[in-house]
């Protein structure tokens, strides 16, 4: 048995990044770059004006109530370059090109307009006034986006931006999922006494898609060594990661143990000395690994969140493997005995952390609304109310 700092260092050691694959920048939101991006074209690539107004040279503003000539209009799009000269304004809005010889744009809202003439409010004008000058965003041949840098809708704008067509990510794990246990039953299917509605493949497929993982293939396989075994290996034969739901416990139908050992899956360690989630195997054969989870569907999902999405985000090109963890007040005091740490759903504002009723490690109800783990080691296992406790925040 191993605690939960010895599981994840050694998940993290055994883990290893994927190769790159090239994506269009409109699919690649939550991908990690694989190499820099550099700008084919500078940004903006025209001066360009920030405001709805006027065009003017500011030497010609030399008081407080200036009137100039309104010559022409520029317009967002214009694909001519105008000319200003001295003397003399023109109207212009956002985004349009400043003319040339112009220095200085004034905001609408400082002038008055009368017939073909505008009144300027403004003095002194300072040259550059509301220009976006050429390039005041990012430079031609500049690094647009470093790599190893996570892609954001942000992000996946400004590539857009600069006419990027294709950019290199890193690949995201492909996943199998395992479901075992004769009790289960399929959604929508008729139940009898005994049986129990299977949930937890579309627990995890929600939480791998919430991770941006959309390859995910589910086995299911009856309370069966031979069954179990053939399973494991034909989604090993095909994905980076296999996740086995339940089977790993003690009973004399949990086969995934031994089946991972027939398929020759080095086991790197079997039991967390946590609660819920003990019955916790990490093996790998080759580059795929293998995670062994909890039949009962909480305990499913905090290892899910502790130990595999940091393996899979590991592999998928970033550096942030495990959730964001910062130091909050509990709301109400908590207390265990025994040697194992402890991992309470809970919720969490911005004044305090509250652990909820339910938890018992086949109980989602709490999950439903949980929004982050409290983590409590055996060193903590008595908090009054108002201590600081280590707060695991739920991805969003």
């Amino acid at each position: 048995m191993v605690t939960v700092n010895e599981a994840k260092q050694k998940i993290i050691a055994n883990t290893e990044v994927l190769t790159s694959m090239s994506m269009k920048p409109s699919e690649s939101l939550n991908y990690v770059l694989f190499q820099d991006v550099r700008a084919s074209i500078s940004l903006p690539s025209f001066r360009q004006s920030s405001m709805d107004g006027y065009a003017v040279h500011d030497s010609d503003i030399t008081a407080r109530g200036t009137v100039l000539e309104i010559l022409a209009e520029a317009k967002a799009g214009e694909g001519t370059m105008q000319v200003l000269p001295p003397g003399a304004a023109m109207r212009i809005f956002t985004g349009a090109p400043v003319p040339e010889g112009a220095t200085a744009v004034i905001m609408q809202e400082r002038t008055t307009r009368t017939g073909s003439f505008v009144t300027i409010e403004d003095f002194p004008v300072t040259p550059g006034r509301n220009i976006r000058s050429i390039g005041q965003q990012i430079m031609k041949g500049s690094i647009a986006l470093p790599q190893n840098i996570l892609l954001t809708a942000g992000a996946i704008g400004f590539l857009s931006g600069l006419n990027v067509e294709e950019v290199s990510v890193y690949r995201k794990p492909k996943i199998g999922l395992l479901v075992t246990g004769d009790e289960l039953v399929q959604n929508g299917s008729s139940i009898r006494h005994g049986q129990v509605y299977e949930s937890n493949s579309l627990m995890l497929r929600a939480a791998l898609q919430q991770e941006g993982v959309t390859d995910v293939e589910v086995l299911y396989a009856k309370d069966d060594l031979r069954a179990t075994i053939d399973a494991l290996d034909e989604l090993a034969g095909r994905n980076d990661i296999v996740l086995a739901s339940g089977g790993i416990s003690v009973g004399d139908y949990d086969f995934v143990g031994e089946a991972l050992q027939s398929i020759r899956a080095e086991t790197i360690f079997y039991k967390v000395r946590q609660k819920p989630g003990k019955p916790l195997l990490f093996a790998r054969r080759k580059q795929t690994l293998f995670f062994a989870l909890p039949g009962n569907p909480a305990s499913s999902l905090v290892c899910y969140y502790e130990y595999v999405l940091p393996a899979i985000r590991k592999m998928s090109g970033r550096s942030d493997y495990f959730l964001r963890s910062v130091s909050m007040p509990i709301e109400r005091g908590y207390s265990f005995d025994g040697e194992r740490d402890e991992f309470l759903k809970a919720t969490a504002n911005q004044d305090v952390v509250i652990p909820l009723d339910g938890q018992e490690s086949f109980a989602l109800r709490s999950f439903a609304i949980a929004n982050a783990i409290i983590y409590l080691t055996v060193n903590q296992n008595k908090v009054e109310a108002g201590d600081h406790v280590e707060v695991h925040l739920l991805p969003a």
